[in-house]
């Protein structure tokens, strides 16, 4: 894999600075950029279904069904 000499810089700095192998940096760096792509699909999709309101309306049926069991008893 090939980056630009800035970002191999970067992350040597970080391991410099944070006494971590150069190859954990990237690794974890991967990780949370997978993260935010997963919640950033989920939230466009939850966006689409707001944006429809038959959709919508389901959902809040299906919560309002739902809630009861939720309380399980609590007040």
């Amino acid at each position: 894999m090939r980056v630009s000499d800035r970002t191999r810089q970067r992350v040597a700095a970080m391991a410099a600075s944070t006494g971590q192998q150069m190859q954990t940096i990237i690794d974890e760096a991967v990780e949370a950029y997978e993260r935010e792509l997963f919640w950033r699909g989920f939230e466009q999709g939850y966006d689409a279904l707001a944006a429809d309101p038959d959709t919508w309306d389901d959902i809040e049926a299906e919560r309002s069904a739902e809630s009861p069991a939720l309380r399980d008893g609590l007040e």
